[in-house]
């Protein structure tokens, strides 16, 4: 078990290490409600996200700081201030590695072969062509780990989901995790249609 987990850390290190242009992000808001009328935020604790994984849970609790981080930079820009006493909403965050496996089929190469019937000196011969595979068409498996975090804003006197968002990253090999994660959460929070005047 403690192999697995430590697989599903680092393959998280890979993910925030990987966010590039190839981020797929989402979001998802009632459009007849006017977000700006919030202005203060807090967050819900990391691993208090109901997440039903214990390898996903590892992960949240081991990046909170990361996303936190990212994640308030963003909100600051949009002039919203941290209250942990009395906010108007209430963010909280999932993350984690979904396991995938992709099939893929080498091209198959194949050697064209004669045949000739023998005929006569002077009559007709008899030709006949066949392809025949002789390499390739091996079908390979591979596993695919796709990386997330989720993000949902409530308000905090109804308990309404006000605002959902994430970014997905298929998993792989780069640099500078901070810089990456604050790529993602901007792309995220780009989505987020609250603006205020920034003292």
């Amino acid at each position: 078990m403690k192999k697995i987990g430590l697989l599903s850390c680092i393959i998280c290190i890979l993910l925030l290490q990987s966010c590039t242009s190839s981020m797929n992000t989402f979001s998802d808001y009632d459009k007849n409600r006017d977000l700006n009328i919030y202005q203060t935020y807090s967050w819900l604790s990391p691993g208090d996200s109901l997440n039903p994984n214990p390898e996903n849970q590892q992960i949240e609790l081991m990046y909170s700081k990361s996303v936190l981080y990212a994640a308030n930079n963003c909100l600051k820009k949009k002039g919203m201030v941290i209250n942990n006493v009395n906010p108007d909403v209430v963010f909280k965050f999932s993350m984690g590695v979904d396991r995938k496996m992709t099939y893929t089929q080498a091209p198959t190469l194949s050697v064209g072969v004669a045949v000739a019937a023998p005929g006569y000196y002077a009559g007709p011969s008899y030709y006949g062509g066949v392809s025949v595979p002789v390499a390739g068409g091996n079908v390979t498996e591979k596993r695919v780990d796709e990386a997330f975090i989720y993000l949902q804003m409530f308000e905090t006197k109804t308990g309404t989901l006000l605002w959902t968002a994430g970014v997905r990253k298929t998993v792989e090999n780069s640099a500078d995790t901070q810089k990456n994660m604050q790529l993602a959460m901007n792309s995220v929070f780009a989505n987020l249609k609250i603006k205020h005047k920034v003292n």
